[in-house]
C-alpha cells in the first residue's frame, strides 16, 4: 500500500488521527488503489476557509477539500491527492447529526476519497453515493441510516454554522 498520512493542526486533535489513517489504509484496498497514496489534513475552520478561498474562490469554511493529485511527476508510488477536514465543522454536523464526531470523520474522509478518485455527485446520478454509503459501511462500519439527518441534501443551518463550500 502506498504511504497515507495524517496530519493534525492541533495537538488535541492527534487521538482522532489513528482511525483516519485505518480508514485510508481501508479506502485504498477496498477501491484497488494500494499502491497509491494520500494525505489528509485535520484541520481548523480559518485553516480550511483559507483553502477554499484560494483554490475554489469561495470565502467560507466547508467540511471537506480534496485536492487530487493529477499526475505522476515525482518517482515513486503514485499519490492520489490531499483532503482536508474541518474539525470544528465536522464536530458542528455530527452534533446536529446525532452521532459522533468520528463517524462524522468517516463519512467525509470517504466522501472525499471519491473525490481524489474522480467522482462528482453534482454531476452523476446517484452513483457516487451509493458507492460512498456502501464504502463507509464495509470500511469504517459506519451506516447512515443511524444519521439523523439526511446526507446531501441541502439543510438549514443553525446560526452557529458557518455556510459549506462547493467541494463538499
Amino acid at each position: 500500500m502506498g504511504p497515507v498520512e495524517v496530519v493534525v493542526a492541533r495537538r488535541t486533535w492527534r487521538r482522532l488521527a489513528p482511525r483516519c489513517s485505518r480508514l485510508l489504509g481501508r479506502l485504498l484496498r477496498a477501491t484497488g488503489q494500494t499502491g497509491s497514496g494520500v494525505t489528509l489534513l485535520l484541520a481548523p475552520d480559518a485553516g480550511v476557509r483559507r483553502l477554499n478561498r484560494t483554490f475554489l474562490k469561495k470565502d467560507r469554511t466547508t467540511d471537506v477539500l480534496s485536492f487530487p493529485a493529477g499526475g505522476g511527476l515525482v518517482p515513486g508510488p503514485p499519490h492520489l491527492g490531499d483532503l482536508v477536514v474541518s474539525v470544528p465543522q465536522a464536530r458542528r454536523q455530527a452534533r446536529r447529526a446525532g452521532w459522533s464526531l468520528e463517524d462524522e470523520l468517516s463519512l467525509l474522509v470517504t466522501h472525499g476519497f471519491l473525490h481524489l478518485l474522480g467522482y462528482d455527485h453534482e454531476r452523476d446520478s446517484g452513483e457516487m453515493r451509493r458507492l460512498e454509503e456502501d464504502l463507509l459501511a464495509r470500511t469504517a462500519h459506519v451506516s447512515l441510516k443511524r444519521r439523523r439527518l439526511p446526507w446531501g441534501e441541502a439543510q438549514a443551518a443553525p446560526a452557529e454554522d458557518v455556510p459549506r463550500g462547493r467541494n463538499r
